[in-house]
């Protein structure tokens, strides 16, 4: 499965296609916040949009009534999260923070171990040019996320990621 991909296995690139409600921004979310533990330093939650990036993580709530930002136990925060640039620093001195990538040359020069692009069909995909050689170098890890649009630049990506042995890549219908 996709964690066990990326923790056990070492995976640094991974694309999932799950049904829309399938828990992707949790699981990935919360895999997020696992890296920022674990490898101190930069990890970008990205989105299509700044707002979007608000509405599903900074200030999302799940099914259950918990909210995204719960997932960081408060004991390994470091002060008050930041809520203008949506970014929360650890005790262990890493930051994750969430984009948009309507924006995306605010990233030009920054040094993450840790992007997940979430509604990657929807993004700027010059967002990846900037961040792939990053990640390149650093040996970070990048992971996309989608419900399918057309054969647009995730479709394409999609399809290089199927036939690759270095990417994770996963497929659920409703039906699975």
């Amino acid at each position: 499965n996709l964690l066990e991909a990326l923790t056990k296995h070492n995976k640094k690139r991974a694309y999932i296609v799950w049904h829309r409600r399938s828990g992707k921004d949790k699981v990935l979310w919360n895999f997020c916040v696992k890296r920022a533990v674990d490898v101190v330093g930069q990890h970008y939650y990205l989105f299509p949009t700044y707002a979007q990036a608000k509405k599903v993580i900074w200030e999302g709530i799940d099914n259950t009534g918990m909210k995204f930002l719960d997932h960081i136990p408060k004991e390994i925060i470091d002060g008050k999260p930041n809520d203008t640039e949506m970014k929360i620093t650890l005790t262990n001195g890493s930051i994750i923070q969430l984009i948009g990538t309507d924006n995306y040359d605010a990233i030009r020069g920054t040094n993450p171990q840790t992007c997940i692009f979430s509604e990657y069909a929807y993004q700027d995909p010059r967002a990846w040019s900037v961040l792939r050689p990053i990640l390149k170098v650093n040996g970070g890890v990048a992971v996309f996320n989608t419900t399918p649009n057309g054969e647009n630049h995730a479709f394409d990506l999609w399809k290089l990621a199927e036939g690759s042995d270095e990417w994770f890549s996963e497929c659920l219908t409703i039906n699975d």
